[in-house]
């Protein structure tokens, strides 16, 4: 784990030169937002059923972010080299702007998270309609996020196993073939997390045991919850759903950032969860005794939303 912790330190000199994608496309104009998206196209050939597609949103807050943030656009480099057609997208900040965040602003949490997953849609649409070009499985479209990102994919497959409005912007029948979660969460205004159509898609769950941004356990009032890893998976466990749950204990927010760190991990999962279509259920802990928490790790949200969120 001390390798995670060094990371962080050498980052901005290790990728002075990164990748470059090799398409960048509109696909989405909404509120006079011009949302693109880079598509990193895999050097080995494409298999008869077309290549899986893993699709990235960036975590930011709601606030900020950018889908080529230097330090993970190696992974997804590494990760197209593998045989994936990596996607990583934008979308609309919905919380830009807000200066305080907690239960009394639920309404606005979730117009963000809205605005994020609408967006998340509109790309997957885009990407089956052009599903030839790029030589894509629509039947294996993995979804992935990193904090705010993480929360909009997971509320993503959540709204639409739930019949969500909003997920009419995807094709007709459309299932995401996984969801690979970096420190996540749903939020849920009827209790505890549960899907009306049954079998979500396979979920491949990151969370730090002390985060505080987004909460490992759940922050609920009456049938409202932001309900974070540790109280999603048991309804997974409860009800029979496939998922792998990596407990990262003592660690915090900082989990949001270690995809370059798990890429034989996304490779077996989508192995044996996606292409075997095994219903495994499996929970891990990652234990560091040694140790050193990264500043922003600990944030809570008085300290990403403040009066410098303009």
């Amino acid at each position: 784990m001390k390798r995670i912790l060094a990371f962080f330190c050498v980052m901005a000199f290790s990728l002075a030169v990164f990748a470059q994608a090799d398409y960048t496309e509109e696909f989405a104009v909404k509120d006079t937002n011009h949302l693109l998206l880079d598509v990193y196209m895999p050097t080995i050939a494409a298999p008869d059923t077309g290549y899986p597609c893993f699709v990235f949103v960036f975590g930011g807050g709601f606030i900020g972010g950018r889908r080529d943030e230097p330090m993970m656009v190696k992974a997804f480099e590494q990760l197209s080299e593998r045989g994936y057609v990596v996607v990583a997208i934008d979308y609309r900040l919905g919380l830009k702007g807000v200066t305080k965040m907690g239960m009394s602003m639920v309404s606005t949490l979730e117009y963000a998270i809205r605005l994020a997953v609408e967006d998340l849609y509109s790309a997957t649409a885009y990407l089956c309609k052009n599903a030839d070009r790029f030589h894509i499985n629509t039947q294996e479209i993995l979804i992935s996020g990193s904090s705010a990102g993480a929360i909009t994919v997971l509320q993503a497959d959540y709204w639409l196993h739930n019949q969500h409005e909003t997920a009419k912007l995807l094709p007709a029948n459309f299932r995401y073939a996984a969801v690979i979660s970096y420190a996540g969460a749903i939020l849920s205004r009827n209790g505890k997390v549960k899907y009306a159509d049954g079998n979500p898609a396979p979920t491949l769950f990151y969370h730090g045991t002390e985060d505080q941004l987004v909460n490992y356990n759940q922050i609920a009032f009456a049938n409202i919850g932001f309900f974070g890893s540790n109280k999603i998976v048991p309804q997974f466990e409860k009800y029979g759903y496939s998922y792998r749950f990596k407990r990262m204990k003592n660690f915090g927010h900082e989990v949001a950032a270690i995809l370059p760190f798990t890429l034989d991990e996304i490779d077996e999962f989508y192995r044996d969860w996606v292409k075997a279509k095994h219903e495994y259920q499996v929970e891990e802990t990652w234990y560091n005794p040694d140790y050193v928490p990264i500043k922003w790790g600990r944030t809570k949200p008085s300290g990403l939303y403040n009066k410098n969120n303009k």
